[in-house]
């Protein structure tokens, strides 16, 4: 029974990197098929109690409908899970993740934010999937890009000419 946990674990970390990857990717599409049917994201002001949207459900104004709006409205992003702490019980389990996302902005800008999602998640035939995630913006910050060349950039240059 030990190993059948840390494979469900496992799964459960797959399933949440999954939605990073989606959501950094404008997968729509990709991002729903992580959800149940009846899913939802719920989006919550920082003091994590006031709804300030909620996505359900399949098809275009669904679950998806937030991969789609992020990748409309920023350049590139990049959603990295960092903890992720999971109770299960049977064919259900919840859990919370944290998350370090960068957004950049067309004016050069980058809005670096801590997310903590509160999730619940249900055993499908398809594989483990997220019955409601519950995001909150812990903190945030707003700050120019340095579109100065990195050392790195440089000594690749330099290689390329030597």
């Amino acid at each position: 029974m030990e190993m059948e946990a840390g494979t469900d674990e496992a799964e459960l970390r797959r399933l949440v990197e999954s939605y990073a990857m989606a959501m950094d990717r404008g997968d729509a599409e990709g991002f729903h098929d992580l959800f149940t049917a009846d899913g939802a994201l719920v989006v919550l002001a920082s003091d994590g109690t006031r709804e300030l949207g909620t996505f359900r459900g399949p098809g275009p104004d669904g679950v998806g409908l937030v991969a789609r709006l992020i990748g409309e409205r920023y350049c590139h992003t990049m959603h990295h899970v960092t903890n992720h702490i999971v109770s299960i019980d049977g064919d259900t389990s919840t859990g919370t993740t944290y998350c370090l996302a960068y957004h950049l902005r067309e004016d050069e800008r980058i809005e670096t934010l801590g997310v903590s999602y509160a999730d619940s998640y249900v055993r499908t035939d398809a594989g483990w999937r997220i019955r409601m995630r519950r995001a909150t913006r812990v903190w945030s910050q707003i700050e120019a890009l340095d579109s100065r060349p990195l050392l790195v950039d440089r000594a690749a240059m330099d290689a390329r000419r030597g």
